[in-house]
Parts: structure tokens; C-alpha cells; sequence
């Protein structure tokens, strides 16, 4: 027979691809979340994670399950929480144009898992928000930031643009290039200088998946985060030779309130 609480330790560790992550995520050890899921493996008759140093990738079996059970966990977990009354906690996210969200889905997911009560919104205003997804020096005033990983920056490229199949591109083959004008972001105008630039951009972006976008239509490069890459199939970023190295910090902030940075300090665990 199979229990709920392994198969929600499962759904965890498959979404976060590791047993600590799992583990943070529903307040329990780690010890914890092997046990069960070596017991469910036991009922179910097979291995559902192919164990490596870098943590878990899901067997064929892993993957049959999730999609068998992933609803029904999600439709279950929350009968208690429907059945009581009626209370809700608002929480409020900005994100910054210049970051994208897909890195912080999966422990967004696991946060309203973990609090059913949440009712998370996203504010176009960074001085209301209870969180935000930005980076060092973009922080709304009376906020916390806690730093999650460093990022260089490089450049987005249209799949088909010659310069695509290289490993990395020298900033000198990019003079000519039109580019993609990301008004929003501090480093914008950092690579390169503005002398080797065409006079005006093809377009203008409010945010980096837009750029993404624009860049896949064929309008033109873009100098952007390196951590974007694959977030849109049809562009490919490379590193830049020759040019001045540019880095930034990404992480989340919070409001300091005991509210928000204890969904900060979560979502921080569920995401390193």
C-alpha cells in the first residue's frame, strides 16, 4: 500500500533533485527522506533515483511514478487545508527585469506545498514587495539580501547567427552587430562601450525574457547573464573573449519581517 508521506518526500527530491533539498523542504532529516524513499522503492519494486554526487536524477520507474502521482499527492496534501477555515497570508514577489524566474520555480512550488495558506502575488512596485528576486545593489530599501551564486555576463545569440557555433565569441566580431537595449539593467551599457556600437538599437526590452525573445526573432544580440542560457530554444549564449569581465550577484531579498525572511531562508535552502 502506498503512504502519503513518502510519496511527498518523493515528489520533493524528484523536483529538487536531492534528498537534502527534500529534506529542508518538509522539515525533516535527511536520514529521513532516504528511509522512505528506500521504503517506497521496496513496495513499488524498483530503484526511482539513479544516485550521483551531484545529487538525483530519476530512473524510468522515477518517472512513471511522478506522473502517476503527482496530482494526487498535490489534491490530497491539501484536504486538511481546505476543510478548516477559511485564512489566507499574502505574500508579495518583484521581480527585477533583468532576472528570470525559472530558476526559483521548483522552490516556489515547494514553499506553497510547504504553507498551503500562502497566496503568493507578484507586485510590479519593489517597494511593496515582501520578497524579490534581484541582484547586490538592486535591493529595495529596508530589505535583507541573501547572495545565491555569481554570474558573468556574455552574449545572446539568434541559434542560426554564424558566430553561434563557436564556444565563446571575441568582442571585436560584435562591433557591427546590432543590439538589443536592455534599459533596465546596470550592466547594459558596460558591454561594450558605447563608441563600437551602432547608433541606435533595433529594439527595446522591459524585461529579459522579452530579449530573449527579440533575439530569437533575429533582431539583434544582446549582453546578457550567462545563466539564461536555455531558457529559450531558439538562442544560445556564449562567452566573450577580449572583453571586459562582468559579473553579478543574483539572489533574494527580503523585507525584514519575521514573515518574510522565513520565506526567504526557505526558498534560499530549496534553491542552492
Amino acid at each position: 500500500m502506498l503512504e502519503l508521506t513518502p510519496l511527498k518526500y518523493f515528489l520533493s527530491a524528484f523536483e529538487t533533485g536531492s534528498f537534502s533539498h527534500a529534506a529542508k523542504a518538509n522539515g525533516v532529516s535527511q536520514p529521513t527522506i532516504s528511509a522512505a524513499i528506500q521504503k517506497l522503492e521496496g513496495v513499488i519494486g524498483g530503484s526511482l533515483f539513479h544516485r550521483h554526487r551531484r545529487g538525483l536524477t530519476a530512473t524510468p520507474l522515477g518517472d512513471r511514478l511522478y506522473a502517476e502521482v503527482a496530482g494526487s499527492v498535490a489534491q490530497l496534501s491539501g484536504v486538511v487545508h481546505r476543510l478548516q477555515p477559511e485564512t489566507r497570508r499574502d505574500l508579495r514577489i518583484y521581480c527585477h527585469p533583468d532576472v528570470l524566474l525559472s530558476p526559483f520555480a521548483a522552490g516556489i512550488n515547494l514553499l506553497k506545498r510547504a504553507h498551503p495558506e500562502l497566496f503568493l502575488g507578484f507586485t510590479p512596485h519593489v517597494d511593496e514587495a515582501d520578497l524579490a528576486f534581484v541582484c547586490d545593489g538592486c535591493a529595495p530599501e529596508g530589505h535583507m539580501f541573501q547572495p545565491l551564486r555569481r554570474d558573468p555576463y556574455g552574449v545572446a545569440l539568434n541559434r542560426q547567427h554564424p558566430l553561434a557555433d563557436g564556444e565563446s565569441v571575441d568582442l571585436a566580431e560584435l562591433a557591427a552587430e546590432a543590439r538589443i537595449h536592455r534599459p533596465y539593467c546596470p550592466h547594459a551599457d558596460r558591454l561594450p562601450s558605447e563608441p563600437d556600437l551602432p547608433p541606435l538599437p533595433p529594439a527595446q526590452a522591459v524585461h529579459d525574457q522579452q530579449v530573449l525573445d527579440l533575439v530569437a526573432a533575429g533582431l539583434g544580440i544582446a549582453f546578457v547573464p550567462m545563466s539564461h542560457d536555455g531558457a529559450h530554444t531558439d538562442v544560445v549564449l556564449r562567452l566573450l573573449r577580449n572583453a571586459p569581465q562582468v559579473f553579478r550577484t543574483l539572489g533574494i531579498s527580503a523585507r525584514k519581517t519575521v514573515f518574510a525572511r522565513d520565506c526567504a531562508q526557505f526558498l534560499i535552502e530549496v534553491t542552492q
